[in-house]
Order: structure tokens, then sequence, then C-alpha cells
């Protein structure tokens, strides 16, 4: 047996698989071929030496902005904000209107070197641009990139009953923002596979407390009942007070995911890595805060193990990261710091049949493709 590519020594993480041990990972073209011990490298045709690190399968981050060639709004570009921090696979939330989602299916999905999966936003049925619900279920028979509707924040309430219809439709997700509308009445409309993002947020209104600090009981039925609750941090979805007040109550997120655009890739985001270090700092461990960004997500799309995992057979989207060890001070959205000893930084990242260094990128330098330096890809067919 000749693989393509051969990782070896690295802490395997899987929660999938339940693995968590030190193992080899063989991968033949674009798909696990192999999971063991004492593999031999000469099989290889690439040998990557992962010893000290950690090897788990591609993050998943479920809330993005990447329609870049619409021009006048915040998304960046999705290979090197998704790709070189080890996103394999991302979650447009809503950038595109029904009017627009052809175009940015073929400008943007199509040439990304990530997995892009995408909602759409559907805008108010009264407003300037009207769509209607046959609109939007006409493209998600259409687009298999097209998973469902975003609710967002500053749609009026009237809206999210067509929302909920639309999404509705071949099984779609309604992604809903915390800040949307008050909380019980906002979960009253979310199904099972349904996506709260900015669960966390700075509480400037509709907080998920009630007036006795006490986390909303539909908060809780909803996650008992499969609703996602999710950071989205963004550029006012995320406070630690809020993530510690819950956590003190027993009430953990379920999936990790940045929200990351033009007006915070540069901070307090940054980055998935980034997002996912703050974590450490309401006393997440690194196998919660692993599950979170890859198995949980993934099931949130419906491909919990294809995707999620390193199952043999699955598609080989893995990520070697280190997790550097000093003092590191992480920010949120109202300015406030956290202290971790942890960070996580994701060094190599295989995807396609390829490998890219993501450590040649840095956000606050570039945000576009173009400016990739020549380092960001080590191996491409």
């Amino acid at each position: 047996m000749q693989w393509s590519i051969l990782i070896t020594g690295g802490r395997v993480i899987d929660t999938f698989s339940g693995i968590d041990e030190v193992k080899d990972v063989a991968i033949s073209g674009k798909t696990i071929d192999e999971i063991g011990t004492n593999l031999p490298k000469e099989n290889a045709d690439l040998h990557i030496d992962a010893r000290g690190k950690i090897v788990t399968p591609g993050f998943i981050d479920l809330h993005v902005h990447n329609y870049t060639s619409r021009g006048n709004q915040p998304s960046v570009d999705s290979d090197t904000t998704n790709l070189a921090f080890g996103v394999t696979t991302a979650l447009d939330a809503g950038t595109a209107t029904p009017g627009e989602y052809p175009h940015y299916w073929e400008s943007d999905i199509q040439n990304t070197k990530v997995r892009l999966y995408s909602l759409v936003r559907m805008p108010d049925p009264y407003g300037p641009t009207p769509s209607s619900v046959g609109e939007v279920q006409d493209l998600i028979t259409s687009y298999d990139t097209l998973l469902g509707v975003k609710f967002h924040h500053s749609q009026k309430f009237s809206s999210l009953p067509l929302a909920r219809e639309a999404a509705d439709f071949g099984g779609g997700i309604l992604m809903c923002e915390a800040y949307g509308a008050p909380i019980p009445q906002l979960l009253d409309w979310m199904n099972p596979g349904d996506i709260l993002t900015h669960t966390f947020h700075a509480a400037f209104r509709f907080p998920i407390f009630d007036h006795r600090g006490q986390l909303w009981s539909k908060i809780w039925d909803a996650k008992e009942r499969g609703v996602y609750l999710d950071i989205g941090h963004g550029a006012r979805g995320f406070a630690f007070r809020t993530l510690e007040q819950a956590v003190a109550q027993g009430f953990k997120p379920d999936t990790i995911s940045t929200d990351v655009h033009v007006g915070n890739i540069d901070g307090p985001v940054f980055d998935m890595p980034t997002t996912m270090s703050k974590m450490f700092t309401v006393g997440l461990s690194l196998n919660e805060i692993i599950d979170m960004s890859t198995r949980i997500p993934a099931r949130a799309l419906d491909q919990e193990r294809e995707l999620g995992s390193l199952a043999v057979g699955t598609v080989a989207d893995v990520v070697i990261s280190s997790i550097d060890q000093g003092e590191y001070t992480y920010m949120d959205v109202l300015h406030e710091t956290r202290t971790s000893r942890e960070k996580i930084v994701a060094e190599t990242i295989v995807y396609s049949g390829n490998v890219y260094d993501g450590s040649h990128y840095h956000p606050v330098e570039m945000s576009h493709k173009h400016d990739a330096p020549p380092g960001f890809i080590l191996t491409e067919t």
C-alpha cells in the first residue's frame, strides 16, 4: 500500500470515534485510509511529523460571511480566513439574499478551496426587496450548497414565520440570532436541528437570562430537543460574562463559530483557533473544544461521520495544531479580557488531497486570497 500522506506521532483527537491517543494517520488521495501505530513512512509520498501536536478532523465554522464578490458589504475571503486557520468546512450565515444567491454560488462558492455551504437571508416580506417562500424553496431545490434560511436581528419579527416555512422545505436549517427577538418567543419557532447563534451575546437586548439572572427555561428546553446553541462571536455576539454565567449554571455551548467579517478580523475575533482558545478561559477542556468545532457542527450539517471524524473511509480533512503554552490574553466584544495558559494554533491543514501551511498567514496583514504569501500552499494538485 502506497499512501499519499502519512501523519505520524501526533495526539489524535477524534471525538466521533472516541480516540484520544498518539496514532498515525494514513491518507490515500482525498480519503482517510488507515489509523494505526508505527505505520511505515516509506509507504508514503509525503511524511508529516506531528510529534508534540494534536491531529483532529478539519474545523467546521457554522457562521461565516464569504460573499466577497458582491463588493459592498463586510465579507472576507474564504480561503485565507477559513482554510489557513484549519476550517475545511464553513456555513455562510445568510450573506446573500435569494435574488443574489445564484451570483454568490457562481462567483464565490464555486471558486473557494474549502467546502462552503450557505444559508440565504430572506428579506422582510414588505421591504424594498421582498422575497417569497416559493423563491427560497426553488433555490433550495436547485443548489445543494444551500441548506436553509437565516433570520437576521434587523428583520421584523413578522418575517420569522415565513423564514420558518421556507426553511422547513426539504428539512432545512433555520438559523436565528439570539438578540433578534425575546428569547422565549424566538425559541418557540425553532425546531430540532436549527441553530441559535450569538447565544452568549453582550445582552444589550433580549438576554438569555431572566430577571433573576437564571437562564430562560426555554433555553434548556431548546437544547434538550436538539436546537444547537452556537457561539457566533462576531462584533457583538460574544461576551465572557454571559458565557461564564451560563457555564456556572451548568450550561455549555454546542458549537463554536466565528462570525468573522471585515469588522472583526483584526480583533476581537481574528480567526477560528483564537475563538476556540477563548473557551479555555471558562474552563472548557481541549476535548470539549475540539468536539464543539468538529463532530457537533458536522452533525448540525447532517454529516457527523463524514466531516466530523477521522474514521477510515471518510474525507481526509485534517488539522495539525500546536497547543502553545504561555500567558495569553483574549478579548470579547465588550473589550473585556480573560487570560489562559493555552492557545490553539493551526499549523498544517490537509484538505482535498492538498497540504496547506497555516503558520504563514497573519490576519492583521491580509484578508484576501491575492495577498497569500508563497508559503501558504505546501502542495496542491
